[in-house]
């Protein structure tokens, strides 16, 4: 299992300035190329026109099963917000199909913060099934458990033979993202290593950077 830092990044997501980081990185971006300078363009029109008005931290809503994940940046922590419910309706809507696994090869998708190892103190809910995102500007490319992480650890410490997980992979899990700011980090990050890398990784034909999609 991921050694956690949960709590220090519960402490500390909240200070966080979005806008800050989002304008050091628009000035990266202007600065590397003339690509930088079209794409900083693009996101500073989405700060003026959106962001200036959104507030950080996400409130979470009441009634409504949510993940919050966390990023590591040069002046802190970003919370990205998660709608595990709207996730569950996304998979009954598409069709999408779980991956099975061994557990012992799965178990590294879990965050030690994330689970009760006391079973008495676990409130069972499987009305959202075993979820796992895999993002190389989210989780460093490694799947990690959203939903789910008793299931695979209960698997694991039990020796089961296998566990059934959705992992949804880059750009699969924009749809759960539930506010502005999660998806304008998320789209921006993308954007950001494409300049500074001189790639164009996950754009379509006809786009030329992720800020024409916000």
């Amino acid at each position: 299992m991921n050694e956690s830092k949960i709590a220090y990044y519960e402490k500390e997501s909240p200070k966080f300035n979005p806008l800050e980081h989002l304008i050091l990185r628009v000035n990266e971006m202007e600065n590397k190329s003339d690509y930088g300078g079209k794409v900083a363009l693009k996101w500073k029109k989405i700060i003026d026109d959106t962001l200036i008005h959104e507030v950080y931290p996400v409130i979470h809503p009441i009634g409504q099963e949510t993940f919050s994940l966390y990023a590591e940046f040069p002046i802190g922590i970003f919370e990205y917000a998660l709608d595990i419910d709207g996730a569950t309706s996304y998979i009954r809507e598409k069709h999408i199909n779980r991956e099975i696994f061994d557990p012992v090869d799965i178990i590294n998708a879990v965050d030690e913060g994330n689970i009760n190892k006391d079973t008495s103190k676990i409130k069972t809910n499987h009305k959202n099934p075993v979820m796992a995102l895999q993002s190389q500007y989210l989780t460093g490319n490694k799947p990690y458990c959203i939903n789910g992480n008793h299931r695979i650890f209960e698997a694991y410490r039990n020796n089961e033979r296998q566990i059934a997980v959705y992992v949804f992979k880059e750009l699969e899990f924009v749809p759960f993202f539930y506010d502005i700011w999660s998806k304008a980090m998320y789209f921006l990050e993308i954007d950001y290593n494409n300049v500074i890398h001189n790639d164009r990784k996950h754009l379509r034909d006809d786009v030329e950077a992720f800020a024409c999609l916000f």
